[in-house]
């Protein structure tokens, strides 16, 4: 899963088909951090088990907020699955004396951390991270040793990426974005999902985990493509030459699948004033439950490169029968770099099923008063009241905010959650919200029109 480091985009003409929207040619050419300074001598330090779990590599370098950072990976040659990696590591200033502190603030010669990754297969491996604070003292030497681990079992899916792309932000961060596949003909479900970069004798240099995938895979032979995630991961650029990216992943076959009957749909996209892309749709429930679930995007280049990656949860919870709307506008890559925003041309978005359950709230619709908008250039800000007209006590109210066009299509949506200043919403007891919705700059929403819905969750 290790691959060479690309750091340069060639110049393209996009002819965009995200809706409503058109965006300019961009020229990016990303350029690789030079190594400043000299990380201390790293000397891993193996115990017993490192017969069975090696260290193959580690690293360390100081970043310019005074961080020291320690990367490396823990391959397993026990020749069966394990779990729950407890690392320990040492870190001493020039003296030789631990500059480590506990919980309490007292001093302590080792501290206790584990892999990114839970799970290992036989001859898998995982990367590890651990972060020290200088101001603490000054790293000269430190040392990484395996302590623990716990026998498991694996049954592995069949996965590879596709799409990848990585660039640096401009603030000290590598972004790394692609596709994960499931080839295979099994649900698979996606346990644990990182990322890093390495230099040309295999060290991990650095390396995070990420969230921001759909954590199960239908199998190859699913017609909608949902064997396919978009995925977006970031870490530190190491002041040494990185030369190579990689990716991990724990990710099991997976035969206890509820697949609920739900449908997602695009309405619109488009960046607004300040730069940030926005995907609105809505999420349909083709069930007889009430459901809540995540909806995962994805941004792509003219050639299918994977440009970004986010997700988000619907706002309330969807009835049976019904549809609620969503706005996907958290893009770490394309929000803050213009060049990357000039390169996207196509969207997906899709339901994360592992993440899609019955509601367990009991809610109740109420009824917003005194609503007003204030219709600015390219933005709105919607507020309002509300009375709880309900016997019961409420745990907080959620107000969504609809915009639709001439059309009646969805173009915007915005949503808050209002909550008590002390443990409950009383019956008639009264409170307020506020919601701001951004459009794109120059858009005619003359003929825009709102829909408000405020759900209230009822205090158990």
């Amino acid at each position: 899963m290790k691959n060479r480091l690309l750091l340069a985009l060639s110049v393209s003409v996009i002819i965009l088909s995200m809706l409503a929207c058109s965006f300019g040619q961009a020229t990016q050419t990303p350029t690789a951090t030079e190594p400043v300074g000299n990380p201390p001598v790293n000397s891993p330090v193996n115990p017993p088990q490192s017969s069975l779990l090696e260290i193959a590599s580690t690293s360390s370098f100081t970043d310019e907020y005074n961080g020291f950072y320690v990367f490396g990976e823990v391959v397993n040659n026990s020749g069966s699955p394990v779990t729950t990696i407890e690392l320990s590591i040492t870190i001493t200033d020039a003296s030789g004396a631990s500059i480590l502190k506990d919980d309490n603030g007292n001093p302590t010669a080792s501290d206790t951390f584990y892999t990114m990754l839970w799970t290992l297969d036989t001859d898998e491996s995982t990367p590890f991270s651990y972060y020290f604070d200088t101001t603490n003292g000054i790293p000269a030497d430190f040392t990484v040793s395996v302590t623990d681990f716990e026998e498991s079992t694996a049954s592995r899916g069949n996965l590879q990426s596709e799409n990848v792309q990585i660039v640096e932000d401009g603030s000290g961060y590598y972004i790394l974005t692609g596709e994960l596949v499931n080839l295979g003909d099994q649900w698979v479900h996606v346990w644990g999902l990182t990322g890093g970069v390495l230099d040309d004798a295999n060290t991990v240099l650095s390396a995070d985990w990420t969230g921001t995938y759909t954590s199960l895979l239908a199998p190859a032979s699913d017609t909608s493509s949902r064997n396919r995630t978009p995925f977006y991961v970031t870490f530190p650029v190491p002041t040494s030459s990185a030369t190579q990216w990689s990716l991990w992943w724990d990710a099991e076959i997976e035969t206890d699948i509820i697949d609920f009957d739900l449908t997602v749909e695009v309405t619109n996209s488009y960046f607004d004033e300040y730069g940030s892309a926005h995907l609105v749709g809505i999420v349909g429930n083709n069930t007889d439950k009430i459901l809540t679930t995540l909806v995962v995007a994805g941004l792509y280049a003219e050639d299918g490169t994977t440009l970004d990656a986010s997700y988000s949860y619907v706002p309330l919870p969807i009835p049976p029968g019904r549809k609620v709307p969503f706005d996907i506008s958290y893009f770490g890559s394309v929000n803050w770099l213009p060049e990357q925003a000039a390169l996207v041309s196509t969207f997906s978005a899709q339901i994360d099923p592992w993440n899609t359950y019955e509601s367990t709230s009991t809610d109740a619709p109420l009824t917003p008063t005194n609503e007003n908008v204030q219709k600015d250039t390219s933005s709105w800000t919607v507020t309002g009241g509300f009375t709880n007209s309900t016997p019961k006590n409420l745990s907080d109210v959620t107000a969504v905010v609809s915009v639709y066009d001439a059309a009646n299509n969805l173009v915007a949506t915005g949503y808050t959650v209002a909550y008590p200043t002390g443990d409950s919403f009383a019956p008639g007891e009264t409170g307020t919200y506020e919601i701001y919705v951004y459009f794109a700059p120059g858009v005619d929403t003359s003929g825009f029109t709102i829909q408000t819905f405020l759900v209230a969750e009822i205090s158990q």
